[in-house]
């Protein structure tokens, strides 16, 4: 089969692997639609931001790493017969196995579990010929990691990775419901930040980022404003939260001044979320967490949140049509690499690769 393979000399290749054999507990997935991830991006640059968001660790790639973990598709075979009736399913994947019997696993924090197992990732597998991922014609995956689907499309679902991280981000503030927020970063996880912020009562949601490519994606995501960064964007975003700042700051870039700006239009009493990890430094003084700010952090996101998403999307109350911008063919992926890494000037989203 056909995949999309990062190796150890940092690029990636279109070639011909292994069809994957589908282990106890797993089915194989036709892949029909694999989203390419920010973290995509970092893989390329020689990150590993799984483990750094996940694990606090820097953590080396394995090579022959087959990216890709947005992905959707159909159910072709099982290993357990009793699982036949996922033969043929339409299904959307959450891409992540875990311990089960840890601290964390057993208190429901699956998402934060050291010894899990991720595709697309290369983390937590044994040495392998190929780490499994969704940049391909087929990929392996747990059959109870599977959520069948029907009046959505393969794009749509291939999209429900980022956005139940999303939902994992606005549930790290304690009241939204008739409250002001900024997004800092138009990516697609902000955008969804937005759109859920605006299903959960907040009253104005504001978005900021240094380019305007997005803006129009963030306006029809729910955004009421958009402003680029610079300095007034404190003083606009004060004005029109009546000099109080905005009760959640949600910060999808991770760079020094998105920080800084974060605690600037931070509400006496409101909450900071970080969403990004990297190894980026900050200097703040602890006065300025003056009054009752809090700032919390966010990792993956819990399987309930993957579906209780996936159950919006299909209702229509959830919409990620603003967010894809470019669908292209799996044999041109280093296309759509590249327009994500030029995106200011393409005005690329979300690029969904077609096997």
């Amino acid at each position: 089969m056909k995949a999309v393979v990062l190796k150890k000399d940092g690029n990636i290749h279109y070639m011909d692997v292994p069809e994957p054999v589908p282990g106890r507990g797993e089915v194989l997935i036709r892949v029909k639609a694999c989203g390419i991830c920010g973290s995509d991006l970092r893989y390329l640059q020689g990150e590993n931001p799984w483990s750094e968001q996940t694990l606090g660790e820097k953590t080396e790639n394995p090579d022959n790493l087959i990216l890709g973990h947005e992905f959707s598709g159909d159910v072709v075979e099982v290993s357990d017969p009793s699982e036949e009736h996922l033969l043929g399913k339409k299904v959307a994947v959450i891409v992540y196995d875990t311990c089960k019997i840890c601290d964390f696993c057993r208190h429901g924090r699956m998402n934060l579990c050291k010894d899990t197992a991720h595709i697309g990732h290369g983390a937590g597998w044994e040495e392998m010929e190929y780490y499994p991922g969704g940049m391909a014609e087929y990929c392996q995956v747990w059959s109870d990691k599977v959520y069948p689907f029907e009046n959505i499309s393969y794009e749509e679902a291939s999209t429900l990775d980022f956005v139940a991280v999303a939902l994992a981000s606005i549930r790290k503030v304690p009241k939204i419901f008739a409250e002001d927020a900024v997004v800092i970063g138009a990516g697609p996880v902000g955008l969804m930040i937005m759109q859920l912020l605006k299903l959960n009562g907040a009253r104005r949601v504001y978005c900021v980022d240094v380019l305007d490519y997005s803006f129009k994606a963030a306006r029809e995501c729910g955004a009421d404003e958009c402003f680029l960064m610079n300095e007034d964007t404190v003083s606009e975003v004060l004005e029109r939260t009546e000099e109080m700042g905005a009760a959640a700051v949600f910060d999808t870039v991770g760079a020094s001044e998105s920080q800084k700006l974060a605690f600037k239009i931070c509400k006496v009493k409101g909450t900071i979320v970080n969403v990004a990890s990297n190894e980026n430094t900050v200097q703040i003084q602890l006065s300025d967490l003056y009054g009752e700010k809090s700032i919390v952090s966010v990792a993956n996101a819990k399987d309930s949140y993957f579906y209780d998403c996936l159950k919006m999307l299909e209702s229509g109350r959830i919409n990620v049509e603003p967010l894809i911008t470019d669908r292209i063919p799996l044999s041109q992926a280093k296309t759509g690499f590249e327009r994500l890494m030029a995106r200011n000037k393409t005005g690329a989203i979300k690029v969904i690769l077609i096997p």
